[in-house]
């Protein structure tokens, strides 16, 4: 081997946009004078440079040359350690090549802007609206969004939670909704402010504006005295023209009633003569069908004496169940997931909680039914802890339950060697599950 080269740092930690310095000495141990050609190969080689990319050397000669090391502030390089290696080819002997290796390690960074898309709604009852959240960081973000107004004009809204990767824009919807109906009037402002709150940032506030407009409009009162007009006019026209005519047509229309009575009176007399002769038909119809009801009444009484003696099933049966949702590959920086899906005709009603963080992990620790979140915890503030409810969270058919893990920096627990490299965290949940009672097995 005729080349020799070593670095004075094998590691350096660095924050997005800052820069440092690494010395390399290369040494020429062969016979002859070589040139030599130096590149970075890895990840960090689109922003490292190396001063002397190229020099020549006498047998038993060294130099030193630089390697400058500057992680641009974009979302496009990711938080965490990336390794990287200087490669010395001597031109003339290139199967002398020798590649001394290091690792970059890039430190997270946060920066997020949000926006409301429209400043301004307007509605009789509710106002809808969009926040932009853009996490131009390097790490995932999770932001906390609150509506609040100084004048208490507007119900109290919903808090979301979302969760943002790096170089990625989310937008979620909110809804502003008055306290008290505007019946008549002009339109009212209300003003009121979207809170985001980045974790483990400053939160970002939104001016909005909410134009709450009358429920009966202005034109209603110019529609409601022409319409009075027009049935006046009706009035007028049925007490001079109508009327008569219809009192005239009433006095022939009385007269027929009552020719037609009389003759429907002789129709009379001479149809009850027929009809008790059907009367008499009728009777004998009447207990055969007497005799078919007792028959019924028979079959229906054993059915009520099977379903009185236990011989009908239940139709759903209730019992205690558990489960045990684990994360144990969610390496810093990254968000893994573990689910549980309830079955189709099912209801799992949740009342009690055990998470584990037996490595003391940092991140957070989610838990939802679907797309609501149901418990957030900081991995940091516990190792092991429980919650129980009286009143149950209810996860129905094909609902599905997921426990998330975002790592920001797995434990380090003290005598275990080497140490952990990805997050371990768990959550029990518990509570009674219903579902379909099976169907009874038919008598042979």
């Amino acid at each position: 081997m005729s080349t020799v080269a070593r670095l004075d740092q094998e590691s350096v930690s660095l924050n997005a946009g800052e820069s440092a310095t690494i010395p390399l000495e290369v040494r020429n141990t062969g016979d002859v004078v070589e040139d030599y050609q130096l590149e970075v190969v890895g990840v960090p080689a689109g922003w490292t440079t190396i001063a002397d990319p190229q020099f020549t050397l006498y047998p038993g000669t060294s130099t030193v040359t630089t390697l400058t090391v500057n992680p641009p502030r974009s979302s496009e390089v990711p938080a965490g350690r990336l390794s990287f290696g200087i490669r010395v080819v001597p031109v003339d002997n290139p199967d002398d090549t020798v590649v001394p290796e290091a690792v970059v390690e890039v430190l997270p960074f946060l920066d997020t802007t949000a926006e409301l898309v429209p400043r301004t709604s307007r509605g009789r009852r509710t106002g809808r609206h969009q926040v932009a959240i853009d996490n131009r960081g390097n790490v995932p973000v999770t932001a906390f969004i609150a509506v609040t107004d100084q004048a208490e004009l507007l119900k109290e809204s919903d808090t979301e939670a979302i969760t943002v990767p790096p170089g990625r824009a989310a937008f979620t919807k909110i809804k502003v909704r008055p306290v008290e109906l505007l019946w008549t009037g002009p339109p009212t402002t209300i003003p009121f402010v979207v809170t985001v709150t980045p974790q483990d940032s400053l939160p970002v506030a939104l001016q909005g504006t909410h134009l709450q407009e009358p429920v009966i409009p202005k034109w209603f009162g110019k529609a409601l005295l022409i319409a009075l007009a027009a049935l006046l006019a009706l009035a007028a026209i049925w007490s001079w023209l109508l009327k008569p005519t219809v009192q005239a047509a009433a006095r022939d229309a009385a007269a027929d009633v009552a020719r037609q009575e009389a003759q429907a009176q002789a129709k009379q007399v001479a149809a009850q003569a027929a009809e008790a002769q059907k009367a008499a038909t009728a009777a004998e119809v009447a207990q055969v069908k007497a005799a078919s009801a007792a028959k019924q009444a028979d079959t229906t009484n054993k059915q009520v004496q099977l379903a009185v003696t236990g011989g009908v099933p239940p139709r759903v049966v209730t019992a205690p169940f558990s489960l045990r949702l684990a994360v144990s590959d969610a390496r810093a920086g990254s968000t893994r997931t573990d689910s549980f899906d309830v079955a189709k005709g099912q209801s799992l009603s949740i009342t009690d909680f055990v998470l584990e963080n037996p490595q003391g992990d940092e991140g957070l620790l989610l838990v939802s039914i679907g797309r609501q979140i149901i418990l957030s915890q900081a991995l940091e503030s516990f190792r092991t802890t429980d919650y129980h409810f009286v009143t149950p969270f209810v996860a129905t058919g094909k609902a599905t339950v997921t426990l998330t893990i975002q790592c920001r920096q797995p434990g380090a627990p003290p005598g275990v060697t080497p140490a952990p490299t990805t997050c371990r965290d768990a959550v029990t949940i518990g509570g009674p599950l219903s579902k379909p009672a099976p169907k009874p097995a038919k008598k042979p």
